[in-house]
């Protein structure tokens, strides 16, 4: 599989370590930005891997980790829209080094590869937000805005509901986002529409109800510069389905 951009985030709440990573360099070479007990960093990494079969391995000055498949990947992006990819749920073991403190780390994430022609010349901005809940279902958004547009009526969206019993695509995604003073997100909810955009609600039932995610920002973000985007991750605890989970909501701005 081609290689294109990748990007991943993992994290614990109680444990409070938790990372993620925006890679448009298909050579998988880039920065990672992790927090612990021990504080927070952002660290040149090298990322190996990029089919959804296989393990990824990132390796950088304060980590060290594999990302194992943990469930099967969701195709999500329409054809023909240069965002088409997967995401998919992972296990993340190994070890963050932050301050001379080495803290391990064990727990779910999720990761995602973008194969169509991206064009990251034509993006203003981007959010990218991913939940998962143990022990194996999560969600995932990508919102792209194109340069000089000034709302979201214009962004490109892709969406994938992780899930073993879902069928079907996400038709219809939707992300509202709650931001502080400073323009970071505080708070955010999902509401994705399943199956296919021409299906009646008879032939699929899976189309008459979205599945929707609420989530509120635990603790400071972590900010950091890639391919002249200036990131902003932060950790949130996730809210679906009765349970409760993780996630990291990532906002990029072109500088």
């Amino acid at each position: 599989m081609r290689a294109g951009l990748r990007a991943l985030a993992f994290g614990d709440i109680e444990a409070g370590s938790w990372g993620a990573a925006w890679m448009p360099d298909p050579g998988g070479s880039g920065s990672l930005a992790v927090h612990a007990a021990a504080g927070a960093a952002v660290t040149s990494a090298a990322l190996r891997g990029s089919d959804p079969g296989e393990e990824w391995r990132l390796r950088g000055d304060s980590a060290s980790l594999v990302l194992t498949p943990a469930g099967a990947p969701g195709s999500s992006g329409a054809e023909g829209s240069g965002m088409e990819g997967f995401d998919q749920l992972c296990r993340v073991t190994g070890r963050l080094l932050i301050d001379g403190v080495e803290q391990g780390v064990d727990c779910l994430g999720w990761r995602e590869v973008r194969t169509g022609a991206l064009d990251l010349d034509r993006i203003g901005s981007f959010r990218q937000v991913s939940a998962w809940f143990e022990p194996g279902e999560g969600l995932a958004l990508l919102a792209l805005r194109p340069r000089k547009s000034k709302g979201q009526e214009s962004d490109l969206l892709a969406a994938t509901v992780l899930d073993p019993e879902m069928t079907g695509a996400v038709a219809d995604p939707r992300l509202s986002t709650t931001y502080t003073a400073d323009g970071l997100p505080a708070r955010a909810g999902l509401e994705l529409w399943l199956g296919k955009e021409d299906a009646e609600p008879a032939d699929d039932e899976s189309a008459r109800y979205p599945r929707r995610a609420a989530g509120e920002a635990v603790g400071a973000g972590i900010d950091w510069t890639v391919a002249g985007f200036e990131l902003h991750a932060r950790l949130l605890r996730w809210h679906a389905h009765s349970q409760d989970g993780a996630g990291v909501y990532m906002l990029g701005k072109r500088r």
